[in-house]
């Protein structure tokens, strides 16, 4: 009997037809249902054509349990095939030698972290011999000071936020600064854990990663301050948190958003520029588009402990703020450059005016703290004193605005530059170096050590290793020109433009659509990331340019924050490269696929 075929499909995979059947039919060929010129066949035949469904009907199924078989005749009948020839026995293979067996290789998930595993352990025997080295902590005479003595908590400083004084407390029970110093060191690996952890979660290329959080685990720098009394560690802690809490899924849920805004909070008691980075990661926040209960999750969240600070700052000092300080800290920013013959000051403002030359005049936290400092001259309650201090900083930098941006402008350059120059107007940069126990004064770094508890504590140098770290850090911190690199790299990435991702009318709902519109989404977003990155280090080094001063110390925060934002930069290039190659199977017209030239079509599919 003749059939229009027998054909079994498994996947791509068709089975010969059994001996008798008819020839294989495919679907694509239009000779089956009698419309190709070629043929002579022609649809008008069908109602003559004994055994044709006249084409007004439906044939039915040509597949399946259910398909309509045609009837047989003389026209349909195919000859059998002969019989095929009984093939040759073949001889034995002789037994082959056994393989000596083979080293096994390493699970490439382990290997391909053993990069960021090398540099873990580096960082980690630094810091170990960091701390034999120095015992028990650094102290800077200034803050380290100012900082245990607020770790009682009796009342908020006029000048420093009491985020470290609390963490100060915590650790207080141990009655040992060494302490301190081991728990700032492991949360310094941790950062660099942490960065690894989230560049690998967003698959960066693990050998990418690591160099990305190399700088954290191995600036020499870095290990400096991790050794002091100073809340850089802990600010930086918070806000890498932050920062992860904010970034690790696509779409954060409202509990991460609102763990991050607790973080930032926390950081804006730490150091009042985490203010800052609560308000870009709300902006942040606007631009993924995550709706509208997130961003108040975290603005929420961000608000807790400013508002709850605020409050106990305006019982003990009768205003509602963070710090008191603003004022004084903007008149030394700005001091250095005023020309009072170029302001309208009042008669006790002229008092303001520095008496020396403005090319001769020193850097600005002489104008802050030391007793022959103009502001002191001003004999008046607090507000009324600060009152006149801004008037006098707005009038400088409405006045002088060129002056004001150059000097800023300048400053902000200068983190970028080779190597470690000091200008006669900047902090020192030999305070955040490893000391060798014979400092002078104005380093502020080898005073009596200062306890828990008022005690004073000794300290400790051992030689060769201090003398090993000394030599290190001439070698190993992070230039300022590949920082640059960093972020140019991250800002060409977030400019460079997508491609057009859209599917045509015919793909809505498909899977191709579906995907076209995962990575359009996961494209947005990594640009979003790498915004927020960069506007956050950005942040760290434009903010205390403009209101305090130079100081090397502020440039440790954006190792956390330039590094990771060049890493997601070369992910983005990566789908960017991807994207732009020509496919296997481009979209036709209305979505449909065509196949590439020279493959056979499958059954399933017409060419």
């Amino acid at each position: 009997m003749a059939v229009l075929g027998r054909m079994v499909v498994s996947g791509r995979r068709r089975f010969p037809p059994l001996p008798g059947d008819a020839a294989p039919v495919s679907l694509c060929d239009p000779a089956v249902f009698g419309d190709d010129p070629a043929s002579g066949n022609d649809p008008a035949d069908d109602l003559a054509a004994p055994g044709r469904v006249p084409s007004g009907e439906h044939p039915g199924p040509l597949y399946g349990p259910n398909a309509r078989r045609r009837e047989s005749g003389p026209a349909s009948a195919q000859p059998a095939r002969p019989a095929q020839p009984a093939r040759p026995a073949q001889p034995a293979r002789p037994a082959q030698p056994a393989r000596p067996a083979q080293p096994a290789r390493p699970a490439q998930p382990v290997a391909r972290h053993l990069p960021f595993a090398v540099l873990l352990v580096a960082g980690m025997t630094l810091r170990v011999v960091t701390g034999y080295a120095y015992r028990p902590a650094f102290e800077f005479s200034g803050d380290s000071y100012a900082y245990l003595r607020l770790s009682t908590l009796h009342a908020p400083d006029p000048m420093r936020p009491a985020g470290y004084p609390a963490f100060l407390r915590l650790l207080s029970h141990t009655g040992d600064l060494w302490w301190v110093t081991v728990v700032q060191h492991v949360a310094g690996l941790a950062l660099g854990v942490g960065i690894y952890v989230l560049l690998v979660h967003r698959r960066v290329a693990a050998p990418v990663a690591a160099l990305a959080a190399a700088p954290v685990l191995l600036d020499a720098y870095q290990l400096v301050l991790e050794h002091y009394v100073m809340a850089e560690t802990l600010f930086a802690v918070l806000l890498v948190a932050a920062m992860i809490a904010l970034t690790w899924s696509a779409r954060p849920s409202v509990w991460a958003c609102g763990l991050a805004g607790l973080l930032l909070g926390g950081a804006g008691l730490v150091r009042t520029i985490g203010v800052a980075m609560g308000v870009l990661a709300v902006g942040y926040l606007l631009l993924r588009r995550v709706g509208w209960l997130r961003p108040a999750a975290f603005a929420v969240m961000l608000a807790v402990p400013l508002v709850g600070y605020a409050g106990w700052f305006h019982h003990a000092h009768g205003k509602y703020a963070l710090t008191g300080g603003d004022a004084v800290w903007m008149y030394g920013r700005v001091a250095p450059i005023a020309e009072c013959d170029r302001l309208h000051l009042s008669t006790r403002q002229l008092v303001l005016c520095s008496p020396h030359p403005v090319a001769g005049r020193p850097d600005p936290s002489y104008y802050v703290w030391n007793g022959n400092s103009p502001h002191w001259r001003l004999d008046m309650p607090d507000d009324k004193r600060d009152a006149l201090l801004r008037d006098f900083t707005r009038q400088v930098i409405r006045y002088q605005f060129g002056d004001y941006a150059r000097m800023v402008g300048g400053e902000i350059a200068h983190y970028f530059a080779p190597g470690r120059p000091v200008g006669h107007r900047d902090w020192p940069d030999a305070t955040w170096r490893f000391p060798t126990g014979n400092e002078p004064r104005y380093l502020h770094n080898g005073e009596p050590l200062l306890g828990f508890h008022g005690d004073a504590p000794s300290r400790v140098i051992r030689e060769p290793s201090a003398g090993f770290l000394r030599s290190y850090q001439h070698l190993v911190f992070t230039p300022g020109p590949a920082l640059a690199g960093m972020v140019i790299l991250a800002v060409v990435a977030i400019m460079i433009p997508g491609r057009d991702r859209r599917a045509p009318p015919g793909n809505r709902g498909s899977r191709r659509r579906r995907g076209l519109r995962d990575r359009a989404a996961e494209d947005r977003r990594l640009r979003a990331d790498m915004a927020l990155l960069v506007a956050a280090g950005a942040a760290t080094l434009i903010v205390p340019a403009a209101t305090v001063c130079f100081d090397y110390r502020y440039l440790l925060p954006v190792l956390v924050l330039f590094p990771p934002a060049a890493a997601l930069a070369t992910r983005r290039f990566v789908l960017l490269n991807r994207s732009r190659r020509a496919p296997a199977e481009e979209p036709g017209i209305n979505g449909s696929s065509r196949a590439p030239a020279g493959v056979p079509p499958s059954p399933g599919r017409c060419p």
